[in-house]
């Protein structure tokens, strides 16, 4: 395509030649950097690490107060350990610190693009971002697409609940702007500019990304809903990604399997995004659509900091050099590689609103053996949210993933919800789809996953309702608070 060649040839190399959005350079050294001996990866991550946090301690009141209190010096962090010690921070201490106590001082009155989360724990997070911060979060972007064997400036269809937007200060987010009409004394005026070009330049023009409406708002009591408009805008447009909220991807492939509908054509990929499709689910997308799936994982604060590779598709290729992740254990020491942890997260170029040890509220494994692919950073074996992190009757921890996997691919089950009272109880509602139910598939499923001594009360309702993002929590666990360090404990992690 002509558009693709001249961004790919021409647009994107002089940007990142000749202005501060340098996206495309950045994407370009995040691949090579991962074909790198891991320690050569390790140390250019503890380069950026140390620089990072000496500009928090010197510009951020809420870091420097934080390493005082835990006794660390920036400038003597050079390992994991003694990186560990410093607190984990929680979206509610950014929110309630913002921003004189969040923005570093030597970054106020300049040009800084404002976002906002979803809100889904109430108000939503504003998030503020530099020049170099918006490079890496896009190069993050185009790198995941590199990753699952497409061409980063690929046409897409996006169909999720919701997405992180470009705001003003004031947390309003318009779908279109006029900047240059704005009053120049107007605090905000520059924010402004950033709404206008990602909104009406970047998107449509870089991107070349159509957006589907979401089908259901946020807090909707759920229930049916027409998938086949849906079905027939996205043959429509033909996208080569198809960028779909895991869930509304298992509804439409269900639909498509039920009615005998043939799918519509995407050609290239399936790209999952705003929340994990784990193997199982994500093989039944695939196979009804008849293309590869990729997994990618991120958040309004970081981007993508993980992405997959079809060699490994269930395993997500961690960008050494743009975020560091950790997992961790309840007594607050890391993992080793393979053990089921809490993540905790670190943005390495969010210099005017630092993000250190974020605790996003995600339980996964950090595998270190390398992949088929070549490429030697390490990956990440996401496990889901950690409110759906559930403590059976036999004592295990069950991830979000897991029940999923198990009970979704059933015959006859659109969507459930499982609600824990104890270890040994338990609530399911069910909202049938048009086959016959699996019954004996689910009993078998909730034995092994649940312990067989734990007892579930099981009924079926006519839809499920979202949360305040607009997402469904299908797993609910009283367990949970148990497996996350105690020192975040008096912290609430965000739903999602």
């Amino acid at each position: 395509m002509l558009r693709r060649a001249l961004f790919k040839e021409l647009v994107l190399p002089a940007a990142a030649a000749l202005t501060p959005l340098t996206s495309w350079r950045d994407m370009q050294a995040l691949c090579e950097a991962e074909f790198d001996p891991l320690e050569r990866q390790r140390a250019r991550r503890w380069t950026l690490i140390r620089a990072l946090l000496v500009h928090a301690y010197r510009e951020v009141d809420i870091y420097r107060v934080a390493m005082d209190r835990a006794g660390v010096d920036p400038i003597e962090v050079s390992q994991a350990r003694r990186f560990a010690n410093l607190p984990i921070t929680s979206k509610n201490v950014l929110r309630d610190g913002f921003p004189d106590r969040q923005l570093a001082r030597n970054f106020r009155g300049r040009a800084l693009r404002y976002s906002n989360t979803s809100g889904s724990t109430g108000r939503p997070l504003l998030l503020i971002q530099d020049m170099r911060d918006i490079a890496q979060k896009y190069a993050s972007i185009l790198r995941s697409r590199v990753l699952a064997g497409v061409d980063p400036l690929a046409t897409q269809v996006r169909f999720t609940p919701n997405e992180c937007q470009p705001s003003l200060p004031s947390g309003d987010s318009p779908q279109a702007i006029n900047p240059i009409h704005r009053d120049h004394g107007v605090p905000g005026r520059r924010a402004a500019f950033y709404v206008f070009m990602e909104k009406q330049v970047v998107n449509p023009l870089i991107h070349a990304r159509h957006m589907l409406d979401p089908l259901w708002p946020g807090n909707h009591p759920g229930g049916d809903v027409a998938l086949d408009p849906v079905l027939s805008a996205l043959d429509k447009l033909a996208p080569e990604v198809f960028s779909v909220y895991p869930l509304y991807g298992l509804l439409l492939a269900k639909h498509l399997r039920a009615t005998g509908r043939a799918p519509p054509k995407v050609r290239a990929l399936i790209d999952f995004s705003g929340g994990l499709a784990p193997p199982r689910v994500a093989s039944l997308i695939g196979e009804t659509f008849g293309v590869p799936t990729a997994q990618a994982c991120g958040g309004c604060e970081f981007a993508r900091y993980g992405a997959s590779c079809p060699e490994d598709p269930a395993r997500m290729h961690l960008a050494e050099t743009y975020a560091y992740v950790e997992a961790v254990r309840s007594d607050g020491g890391l993992c080793t590689p393979g053990e089921l942890g809490n993540l905790v997260v670190t943005s390495l170029h969010s210099w005017a609103m630092p993000i250190i040890r974020l605790e996003p509220g995600d339980v996964g494994r950090i595998i270190e053996d390398p992949c088929a692919c070549g490429r030697r950073s390490r990956r990440l074996q996401h496990g889901g949210r950690i409110q759906a992190l559930v403590r059976n009757a036999n004592g295990e921890w069950i991830t979000d993933a897991e029940f999923w996997d198990a009970l979704l691919p059933l015959d006859g089950l659109r969507l459930f919800r499982l609600e824990q009272q104890s270890e040994t109880d338990y609530t399911l509602s069910i909202w049938r789809g048009p086959e016959a139910l699996d019954r004996a598939g689910l009993d078998e499923a909730l034995g092994r996953l649940l312990g067989a001594s734990a007892r579930v009360r099981i009924s079926e309702v006519p839809g499920l309702s979202t949360e305040a993002s607009g997402k469904f929590q299908l797993v609910k666990s009283n367990t949970y608070e148990d497996f996350r360090p105690s020192s975040a404990r008096t912290q609430r992690v965000p739903v999602n």
